[in-house]
């Protein structure tokens, strides 16, 4: 067996090009690795990432002269300098070291995203070590798939069936779901988890880290089954812990999350605590004109998603005579006639439904001035008109007054797939 301090040499692929790097570089990151300065070795970290793009093999030539903590700065910075030649250059040399080490090259390997984390293992892991790798790619690719489904142009909205291709990846999505969720750290493998959710996707800084955890409450209902009574029982547990809160930190988990969850919850067949919430919204005495407004859209809201379309309807025509704000109101109006156009039997009452889809949707774009056509396109909710004329129209309307969101781009319909 080959000892872990020697240093692999991996061909690079044909075509490659190679910056020579002078001697002098490689003296001064050796130097600054071995330093008792911890600015000094951070610096001779990052000096050694940048040549590691292009010269993997020289930088890990270094290995051999280094301490415990050198090497554990060195494969990080091979991990992460996001080429998959340094990927294997420093999955090799950490596939037998300390685990301190190989801690730091999984770090490494989120830290340089996909070329890197998704590089081909040159053998010579553990059964252990495969396994914990392999942890942190999955989470990479749950993240991403969370990425792909955020509106590049506002806040991301929700409509049945938006998490199937999550499902699809199985039940291991569940506790990393839960972990963000409840804000809960995930720890990479042999860490222990502290603090914050910490996400690993570099494209997960562009959540509110409320719109991701709302995001994730709407995403159980759909990843859970109906018989996962463990998990089922921990959501319960969540939403008792979220809806009975008194805290004022913890104003956003007891008014959004809870209600989510919520939701999610009846989806799964346990119904109490979605109707214990719009029961509650009924009978709340209210202080102030405000507080009657929200409460009516929260209760068209409500009632829509539980499938109630009658009594969501008629909360959100009240708010819509009553609010200064009614764009989004007339919008989810419109995504409400639209789902029961698409679920109605008779031919005359869709024709009917679908009419007043159209109406409402263009009360929310043309009078209203609602203006996020690119979740429009996204939005299931509204699958079932989108090939009319009138939507079409409405859409180019929007098109040529935003032509600047064009910029923003939803992912339709490609999820994540590992780099080849």
């Amino acid at each position: 067996m080959r000892a872990f301090w020697t240093p692999i040499l991996l061909a690079l692929p044909a075509g490659t090009a190679l910056a020579e790097t002078p001697e002098p570089a490689f003296d001064a990151v050796r130097e600054g690795l071995l330093s008792p300065g911890r600015g000094a070795r951070e610096g001779a970290a990052q000096r050694a990432r940048e040549i590691a793009r292009t010269d993997p093999a020289g930088v890990a030539a270094l290995w051999k002269d280094l301490d415990l903590e050198g090497r554990r700065l060195l494969v990080r910075a091979l991990g992460a300098a996001g080429t998959r030649h340094a990927a294997e250059v420093a999955l090799a040399h950490a596939a037998t070291a300390e685990e301190e080490v190989f801690r730091a090259l999984l770090d490494g390997l989120a830290e340089g995203g996909e070329a890197s984390l998704f590089a081909p293992d040159p053998g010579g892991l553990s059964a252990a070590r495969a396994k914990a790798l392999d942890e942190v790619r999955f989470r990479y690719r749950v993240e991403a798939e969370l990425v792909r489904l955020k509106s590049p142009t506002g806040p991301t909205g929700h409509y049945a069936g938006q998490f199937r291709e999550m499902r699809k990846l199985g039940p291991r999505v569940i506790p990393i779901l839960l972990d963000i969720l409840t804000d809960r750290a995930s720890s990479l493998p042999g860490e222990g988890a502290a603090g914050p959710y910490r996400s690993i996707h570099p494209g997960m800084v562009a959540f509110d880290p409320q719109e991701l955890r709302s995001m994730t409450a709407y995403g159980l209902g759909e990843v859970v089954e109906k018989d996962d009574v463990a998990t089922i029982s921990l959501l319960l547990r969540i939403h008792r812990q979220f809806d009975s809160s008194k805290d004022t930190d913890l104003r956003f988990e007891r008014e959004d999350l809870a209600p989510s969850i919520a939701f999610s919850l009846h989806d799964l067949g346990v119904t109490a605590p979605a109707e214990r919430y719009i029961r509650e919204l009924k009978y709340r005495r209210h202080d102030s004109w405000s507080d009657e407004l929200e409460a009516m859209w929260n209760l068209g809201y409500a009632c829509i998603r539980i499938g109630r379309h009658d009594e969501g309807v008629g909360y959100y025509t009240l708010y819509l005579d009553a609010s200064p704000s009614k764009a989004v109101a007339a919008y989810n109006l419109a995504c409400s006639f639209s789902q029961r156009a698409a679920e109605t039997r008779s031919e005359r009452w869709r024709e009917q439904l679908k009419e007043e889809a159209l109406g409402y949707l263009a009360l929310s774009i043309e009078q209203y001035g609602y203006g996020d056509w690119k979740w429009m396109e996204e939005d299931g909710d509204l699958s079932f008109i989108r090939g009319e004329p009138r939507y079409q129209e409405l859409l180019r309307h929007l098109q040529e007054k935003y032509p600047e969101r064009k910029k923003g781009k939803m992912q339709k319909g490609r999820p994540f797939q590992a780099p080849k």
